[in-house]
């Protein structure tokens, strides 16, 4: 995997068919469990495996909603009521709702889902999802974000479950990572507080040849593939691919990851840019 960027767009049907098979994957995995099983913790803290299939199943809801609207032409929102006053109804059953109710109707959400963006081309992939101005919060992003979207909370979560499911994707990790790189430049944080006082520079590499570069300065960010004019590390973080993305997504990693140069300015990182 070398270090350059990623056009979404070109990659979203498969990261589309890709976020499907492993959702369905996903649902026929938690289907196994009890009730008991199924409401025990996750390995996310404060998280039961049920509100994480919650969280899940809204997110499918949400982005069939959201698909449709930016194919109609109309701006949508995910939290159409403000994400501080509707986030935490989706992480609980609704009134009346059972464990395998939320299962069932996540498995209808997402096989629609896939059969709506089974028909959308990389033209109508690169439609910018346009939010209503008195409700922003995830910006206007192109719809195929939402394809990238749906593959990360699908892979990430479903490893948060603690069931066994299979680590990450290949997929996720190719478009993942470059693209979370990307918008470091132009996006701090998501709804994280993040430490402004740190400068310097890190380079991420991978033995597989990977290699971006990050400054801060302030406010200021850069953000993009190493090449000859980058500028020297004040320290290199060197881990596999999917643990650099670990990284950027505030994850344990699978392996080791080694820190050259000013140690503790490597391992400030996250506090600079503290997650999802």
């Amino acid at each position: 995997m070398g270090g350059g960027t990623v056009d979404e767009a070109e990659r979203a049907r498969e990261l589309a068919a890709v976020a499907g098979e492993r959702t369905q994957l996903l649902i026929e995995t938690l289907a196994t469990l009890d009730r008991k099983e199924l409401e025990a913790p996750s390995l996310l803290p404060t998280w039961s495996r049920l509100n994480v299939a919650c969280h899940l199943r809204y997110s499918t809801r949400a982005i069939l909603r959201i698909t449709r609207d930016a194919l109609e032409g109309r701006t949508s929102a995910y939290y159409p009521d403000g994400r501080d006053r509707q986030r935490p109804s989706t992480l609980v059953p609704e009134p009346g709702e059972q464990s395998d109710d939320v299962l069932a109707d996540w498995r209808r959400a997402a096989l629609e889902l896939d059969a709506l963006w089974s028909e959308v081309d990389v033209g109508a992939w690169r439609l910018i999802v346009r939010e209503p101005q008195d409700n922003p919060d995830l910006g206007d992003v192109p719809l195929s974000r939402f394809a990238l979207a749906r593959l990360t909370e699908t892979d990430v979560h479903g490893v948060d479950l603690g069931i066994g499911f299979p680590d990450w994707s290949d997929t996720l990790i190719e478009v993942g990572l470059p693209v979370r790189l990307g918008w470091l430049a132009t996006r701090r944080a998501n709804h994280r507080a993040f430490d402004r006082t740190i400068r310097g520079t890190w380079r991420l590499e991978s033995e597989n040849g990977f290699s971006w570069t990050i400054t801060v300065d302030g406010e200021r960010v850069e953000s993009a593939p190493t090449s000859p004019r980058s500028a020297a590390p004040t320290a290199t973080l060197c881990a596999s691919e999917r643990d650099l993305l670990a990284l950027l997504l505030g994850r344990p990693p699978s392996g080791a990851v080694t820190v050259a140069g000013d140690v503790d300015f490597g391992r400030s990182f996250n506090a600079a840019f503290p997650g999802p």
